[in-house]
């Protein structure tokens, strides 16, 4: 009897190893918090040649947009830009990469004409615009890494595509559309102000036009690389002539556009207090459209009746894409050389989905000899659309070579560009308590995970 209970006592720590979880089972607490993103919620209205470089203090109230103003009204009568302009807006992105901003882009030519006002503006010669636009290309190209996105611009007062000659034709609108897309970085999205326009653009000899969808979206073609924005979001029936200008009512507008930018992008400001922007209507169009950024200071009373109304919050919280991850299940102990099990599941509740590339990543981080072990995903996160919940189920290969010891796993979302992968800054961060590592950009999934030789 004595050397049978010895026997089992031997036994005793190796069967309750064998008796513990294999698995670490992780449900995550969604957080309500308003933060920094990059490339969504409300930006800040600038002019990127004077832009303020402090400007990156206003990430701690959840801006990582700059909406950047290129004002060229002085150069409407030259061919060429002087050197000291195109200086000056290279200067301008600089200024955003060091304060972890992303930029809006928008050249803008003026807004009166001859009568004082807007209804006589006439655009520059349309061989100056393309002109400047040629001259601007390199420096787009050089820091394509801090631009989120254009808005078409150049074109009418405001650089919003109306009134005038190139505006009205759309022989010459196209033809000006294109030139814009030819010398602006491949990799980014250039906004048209009015649904009827693209559809002008891009329509085929059927008496349709072509359509950004799910088997064309991200591929480069000209059609998925224009989106839309409203600068009069929700101001009239029709939003200040933005719907109707075609024939199609609003509801047959709307409905392009809600397909459109779930594959595109969508934004813009409000410019008009009325009844369609109180909350309930402006957050089910928000929703609609897949809206991912707006004007934080226009219009002021729109704004403040969102917060009266109790919207504000949630406007600021879901533009563009918000992540929050729901449970994950990791396997607690693995052999380097071996794999490591790793299911996670996350929803977008965000008002739209990502619009540029990002990369997604498994890190394994050990916090007492700094050891970061990254493992790529064949996942494009653009195609986790808002509502939609995600499975994320790998098997990472450990290194044969990997240093033993404990560590966390940590879901990293770089930036796609090698210059700014690197910055915490530009890595996106999910909407959940206690997971979000500010000086290494990880969200942080699980502590404990053991490897072993």
């Amino acid at each position: 009897m004595n050397a049978v209970f010895f026997l089992l006592l031997a036994f005793a720590p190796a069967l309750s190893a064998q008796s513990a979880p294999s698995f670490l089972t992780t449900r995550y607490q969604t957080s309500a918090d308003i933060f920094a993103n990059p490339g969504r919620g409300f930006y800040l209205y600038s002019n990127l040649m004077q832009l303020d470089t402090s400007i990156g203090s206003r990430r701690a109230e959840g801006h990582t947009l700059v909406w950047g103003k290129i004002p060229l009204e002085n150069y409407r009568d030259v061919a060429a830009l002087p050197q000291a302009v195109l200086d000056s807006v290279a200067r301008g992105f600089g200024i955003a990469r060091a304060q972890g901003m992303k930029v809006v882009v928008r050249g803008s030519y003026g807004s009166k004409g001859p009568g004082g006002d807007y209804t006589t503006y006439e655009d520059p010669p349309a061989e100056h615009i393309k002109n400047h636009i040629q001259q601007l290309a390199p420096i787009f190209a050089e820091h394509a890494d801090v631009i989120a996105f254009f808005e078409a611009g150049f074109v009418g007062p405001w650089g919003e595509w109306h009134t005038t000659e190139i505006a009205n034709d759309y022989d010459r609108g196209r033809s000006m559309l294109f030139h814009l897309l030819e010398n602006t970085p491949s990799e980014r999205m250039v906004l048209v102000r009015y649904p009827y326009f693209k559809q002008q653009i891009f329509k085929t000899a059927d008496g349709g036009y072509e359509q950004v969808a799910e088997d064309n979206a991200y591929s480069g073609t000209q059609v998925a690389r224009v989106g839309h924005h409203n600068d009069c979001f929700l101001a009239s029936p029709t939003d200040y002539g933005t719907y109707e200008r075609g024939g199609q009512t609003r509801k047959e507008e709307t409905a392009y556009l809600a397909t459109e930018t779930l594959y595109t992008l969508f934004g813009g400001e409000t410019c008009n207090p009325h009844e369609l922007n109180d909350c309930q209507r402006a957050l089910a169009e928000l929703e609609t459209l897949h809206t991912s950024y707006l004007n934080n200071g226009y219009h002021p009373k729109v704004l403040a009746k969102w917060k009266e109304q109790g919207c504000f919050d949630e406007v600021a919280q879901r533009l563009g894409a918000r992540f929050v991850l729901e449970q994950s299940r990791v396997g607690r102990r693995a052999q380097r050389g071996k794999d490591l099990s790793v299911e996670l599941t996350l929803t977008n509740r965000g008002f739209a989905a990502l619009y540029n590339a990002r990369d997604v990543e498994f890190v394994l981080h050990n916090e007492v000899n700094g050891a970061v072990y990254i493992f790529p995903q064949k996942v494009d996160p653009r195609t986790w659309k808002p509502g939609q919940e995600q499975r994320l189920k790998t098997k990472l290969n450990l290194p044969e070579d990997m240093a033993l010891g404990v560590y966390r796993l940590c879901l990293y979302l770089p930036d796609s560009s090698e210059q700014l992968r690197a910055d915490p800054r530009y890595a996106y961060r999910v909407a959940n308590e206690d997971v979000w590592n500010a000086e290494t950009g990880f969200n942080v999934l699980v502590e404990g995970v053991t490897v072993f030789r």
